[in-house]
């Protein structure tokens, strides 16, 4: 059974998360006092796709919502997370080239 957009579940904190990055898209954009029309182009994407983005929608690449957010300046902070410190451990020994299964 292939998944459709009507048919795909997402978990809820997916959903969340998306509807939250949406959120807080607008509210950068009306802060700048862009228009959605001026902000797609500035981003390269069609004004129906910034509305799907700014609604949270999960079927939007990942690529659509970096342009918007780098277009808007909030990238970096968007994206800001620092390594834990058991990541930060993993990053400092030699971690193995590939991950096999075995």
């Amino acid at each position: 059974m292939t998944l459709t957009k009507k048919t795909a579940a997402f978990p809820p904190t997916v959903t969340d998360n998306l509807h939250g990055l949406g959120r807080r898209i607008v509210v950068a954009r009306k802060i700048q006092r862009l228009r959605q029309d001026d902000l797609a182009v500035m981003a390269g994407i069609s004004r129906s796709t910034l509305t799907e983005i700014e609604k949270g929608s999960p079927f939007v690449s990942i690529g659509n919502y970096m342009a918007v957010l780098w277009s808007l300046g909030i990238m970096s902070e968007i994206l800001a997370t620092s390594l834990s410190d058991e990541e930060q451990r993993l990053v400092a020994s030699e971690l193995p080239q590939r991950v096999r299964n075995g």
